[in-house]
Formats: C-alpha cells, sequence, structure tokens
C-alpha cells in the first residue's frame, strides 16, 4: 500500500504498533508500505526518540526486527497497581509450570510436559494455546508424529520478557533446589537426634 503524500509514514508505523496486540515486524512493515526495511527503522528511531524526549510514559520497544510499545519501566509498577493486574495472576500453577517447561525446553511435546510434570498436561497445554501463550510449531519426526509447541510473543509480553534469552538461567534454580534440599536433609538430621 502506498501510503498518501499527505500522510506521515512515521505516524502511520505508529499508529499499527500501537493497534497491534503483538509486535509488528519491520519486513510486514516495509512489504505493506512499499518501502525498504531501512526506511521502517528509520522511522522507528523517530518514534523511539520523539518518546524518549517527551515526558511520557510508554516507549517503543525493538525485539529480534519487531516493534511493540510498552510501558517505561520506571512506571511499571504503579501501572500495575492501578491495573490491579499482577503479571500471569489468571494462570494456574499447573499452567506455570507447563509455561515453563515449554520455555525452557521448546519445541516440546504434551507428552514431554506429562512426563515431567508427571501428571497429564493435554489440557493445560490446549488451555494455553486458546489463551495464545503457546502455539503450535510442526509435527516432529518421531513415531506418531506428535505436535510440538514453543511459547509466543504473547508469552514474553505477558511475562515482561523481551526474548527467551531473558528467562532467568536454569544453573541458579539447580543450585538453589540443592541447598533448599541439603538444608532439609541438616534439618531433619538435627531434629531426629
Amino acid at each position: 500500500m502506498t501510503l498518501d503524500k499527505n500522510l506521515s509514514l512515521t505516524a502511520a508505523i505508529s499508529a499499527i504498533i500501537f493497534a497491534s496486540t503483538v509486535p509488528v515486524e519491520v519486513t510486514k512493515l516495509a512489504a505493506h508500505f512499499e518501502v525498504t526495511a531501512e526506511d521502517i527503522m528509520n522511522a522507528a528511531e523517530k518514534i523511539k526518540k520523539q518518546f524518549e524526549d517527551s515526558n511520557c510514559g510508554i516507549r517503543l520497544k525493538e525485539t529480534d526486527g519487531r516493534y511493540s510499545f510498552s510501558t517505561k519501566p520506571e512506571y511499571g509498577e504503579s501501572t500495575a497497581a492501578f491495573l490491579d493486574q499482577r503479571r500471569a495472576a489468571f494462570l494456574s500453577n499447573a499452567a506455570l509450570e507447563t509455561l515453563a517447561i515449554a520455555a525452557y525446553n521448546q519445541p516440546v511435546t504434551k507428552t514431554y510436559i506429562s512426563q515431567v510434570r508427571g501428571v497429564s498436561s493435554a489440557e493445560v497445554v490446549e488451555s494455553l494455546v486458546d489463551k495464545g501463550l503457546l502455539e503450535e510449531a510442526g509435527r516432529l519426526d518421531l513415531p506418531g508424529h506428535p505436535m510440538s509447541y514453543i511459547t509466543t510473543d504473547k508469552f514474553l509480553t505477558v511475562f515482561g520478557l523481551d526474548s527467551l534469552e531473558s528467562l532467568p538461567k536454569q544453573d541458579s534454580f539447580i543450585e538453589k533446589a540443592e541447598a533448599e534440599e541439603e538444608e532439609y536433609v541438616q534439618t531433619s538430621l538435627t531434629d531426629s537426634l
């Protein structure tokens, strides 16, 4: 679509990013406006600078070639308090466990998640797909050709992550679990004396 000469590409891009519920890809914007990716990135830099230079509580965020608007970190706490929404408050423990397994091991199958959790997780996976936090990633070349699942951009947004690399390192969980287990064993031994 060629943009009317009386309209600003920068303004049109910001309108699309604002209206979109998921981060918008540079390549899709470039194709839509029939311009180069560089034109889009230059316009995005102008938008980013406008928000940085103004006394505004939102920012333009770029992650892996995709743009979205988000609350500036310094306004995050007051915004969350006003909305009275905590990240993932609508998710059960089973859903949070399932998301953690998927995020750290993706792509994963329902069977894999069920084995790790020790209980059937098919319904939880389907619920997370319905919520847009997991998505199908194709069938694996395994017996039965099971469907695999990965986390979505909405997952990153809900949990305030820029990318999967922003997830806490698994080693820190293992060290903490080992320390807690050692403390438990020491306490149990002391209590039994």
